[in-house]
């Protein structure tokens, strides 16, 4: 398989809880990614989580659209269960043309976040239903006139239930997977999208805690205190309960399944990644909330990984 496309994936990592300081500082980070070449910058929707400031996704990948121009932009993921439909595909379709023709659109229904859910009047299958009707409206909605003449939008989505696999299979769309899921989890998905398409495999974004450095031992002294408290923060808030799908309270399995060595192992896992889960993009997370370690595992990522990545 081909290597796959080389991400960033931001967060707003936000170690002093500060949070404007925090977003300043990662649109830095995104000027600097799409100076380095990164194919592409994602930006997820977080809500009521302190650590990742990036609740209000549509201002911030608006902010995204004016400060780069070379990479692909998008939500990665996007809950268009808390919106309305209408709307929501107008103000997406005027992300595609202020960005040129390099916004891409993730989407997941919120399932994972019952707590939200609830907060919002829904659960988790009228927040799938949701997403599935607004995608449906997002092909066929007066919005699309936005999108006329312009390349067309690619959707991906972070969904596991057979009715949203299968409308993406149908529909060509791409699939997402977290950096906490198993293996077993994702396998399963692109299973899934296999038998609904005929046998295609999926595109599917992969994204993935990075970090590279001259040797193993640097790289896993920088990040295994980050994953320490990610794991920390996941037990506390709930995430990951169940160990057969997530790895997120688990700090050694979160180690095994990063990006995390000298470059040239980091180079090898990252290769593999096509191999063992299909991935066609990589969308990384550098293990530190500290702005120049940050940017440091980014510009290893481009200066260091990738050149090793190209030499086949």
């Amino acid at each position: 398989m081909s290597v796959p496309q080389l991400g960033y994936l931001c967060l707003g990592e936000n170690p002093s809880d500060e949070a404007g300081r925090a977003l300043i500082r990662q649109f830095v980070l995104v000027r600097e990614a799409d100076r380095m070449g990164y194919d592409d910058i994602w930006i997820g929707e977080q809500h009521g989580e302190p650590h990742w400031p990036t609740p209000g996704v549509l201002s911030l990948l608006g902010h995204l659209a004016a400060v780069t121009s070379k990479a692909r932009i998008g939500s990665l993921p996007l809950l268009p269960a808390l919106r309305d439909p209408a709307r929501l595909a107008e103000e997406l379709a005027t992300l595609a043309l202020l960005s040129k023709g390099r916004f891409q659109l993730g989407v997941a229904s919120g399932a994972a976040l019952p707590m939200l859910l609830q907060d919002c009047g829904l659960d988790a299958e009228s927040a799938r239903e949701a997403m599935r009707a607004f995608l449906r409206h997002w092909l066929d909605s007066p919005a699309a006139g936005l999108r006329a003449g312009g390349p067309a939008v690619p959707v991906w989505v972070a969904a596991e239930d057979e009715a949203s696999v299968r409308l993406a299979a149908e529909q060509g769309w791409g699939l997402v997977a977290a950096a906490t899921h198993t293996r077993e989890r994702v396998q399963a998905r692109v299973r899934c999208y296999q038998q609904a398409s005929g046998g295609r495999a999926p595109p599917l974004v992969l994204a993935r805690w990075a970090c590279s450095a001259d040797s193993t031992q640097e790289a896993e002294a920088i990040a295994q205190p980050y994953l320490q408290a990610l794991a920390q923060r996941a037990t506390r808030q709930g995430w990951g309960a169940d160990p057969a799908r997530s790895i997120a309270r688990d700090p050694a399995a979160l180690l095994a399944q990063s990006l995390i060595g000298d470059h040239a192992a980091v180079a090898r896992q990252f290769r593999a990644l096509a191999d063992s889960h299909g991935a066609t993009h990589v969308a990384i997370v550098p293990t530190s909330g500290q702005f120049d370690t940050h940017k440091h595992i980014l510009a290893a990522f481009v200066d260091e990984v990738r050149p090793l990545l190209d030499e086949d």
